[in-house]
């Protein structure tokens, strides 16, 4: 077994424990040289969360554990080393932890401890912070996890009182399940919130399509029959309770930027 090998799930071998070690003293060393040594709690938040992957780490944690092949999956640009060194990092902060799985699956998966999950509205707020930049380019492909948690932070104010659904999405190999209750959205990953016999009736419908196309339905107001007609979707239940859902979000504009015209900033391209 060479010196770089990995367990089933992608991550490092338990037994590479010297290695782990000198990991963990050269991230303790990198985590010093990088400080701000600032007394603003601000700062020393950036400290432990402001490296480069570390936060895209968070979200991806926030709906659940995922196993570090997982993570790989879905953070594309990131290599094995660098992940390795943002979970280790994490868990030194009290930010993340490992588990084990219960059998049968007895996989190792990396989940967020209370503290981490604490780190939802800053995610969030940074969510809508910098859907308003102008340099964003809207439209583009994100993780499944990515697109669910977006509806807390798109969620309109002042919904009326029977805005009120159930919609599960199945975005790659996941199901999301989501309930509205007009001013609060809870979403569950896996397992719908309810017992197994009442699964298939619990949402009002489920889509089953990718994250960008969920995204050009709810937030580009693509037509639920453009996307149906091109099969890039698929519709189980009312599609009407799925349209009224995608209803209750909307995405801020843009700000202007100096110097240019108000409205001259485009919002995400809208279908016919």
């Amino acid at each position: 077994m060479n010196a770089n090998s990995h367990s089933a799930d992608g991550a490092p071998h338990a037994s590479k424990s010297r290695r782990n070690q000198s990991v963990c003293a050269a991230s303790d060393v990198a985590r010093a040289r990088r400080s701000y040594d600032d007394g603003c709690a601000a700062a020393h938040a950036l400290d432990l969360i402001g490296d480069r992957w570390a936060l895209l780490v968070v979200r991806e944690l926030l709906l659940g554990p995922k196993r570090f092949s997982d993570l790989r999956a879905c953070l594309t640009g990131i290599s094995p080393n660098v992940l390795t060194q943002r979970l280790n990092d994490l868990e030194s902060a009290g930010i993340v932890q490992r588990r084990t799985l219960q059998p049968p699956a007895s996989s190792r998966v990396y989940v967020l401890t209370a503290w981490g999950m604490l780190l939802e509205p800053v995610l969030l707020e940074l969510l809508k912070w910098g859907v308003r930049s102008p340099a964003f380019e809207r439209g583009r492909s994100l993780t499944a996890d990515a697109m669910a948690l977006s509806f807390k932070a798109m969620l309109k104010p002042g919904l009326e009182k029977s805005a009120s659904f159930r919609i599960t999405l199945v975005m790659g190999c996941h199901a999301y399940h989501l309930a509205l209750n007009q001013t609060m959205l809870a979403i569950v990953r896996g397992e719908p919130p309810c017992h197994p016999a009442d699964a298939g009736s619990w949402a009002a419908a489920t889509l089953h399509a990718e994250p960008v196309v969920v995204l050009q339905l709810a937030y580009g107001k693509r037509p639920l029959e453009d996307a149906l007609e091109s099969g890039e979707c698929r519709v189980e239940g009312d599609p009407s309770a799925l349209q009224h859902f995608f209803s209750c979000f909307e995405v801020a504009p843009a700000v202007t930027p100096v110097g240019v015209a108000p409205g001259a900033v485009a919002m995400i391209s809208q279908f016919p």
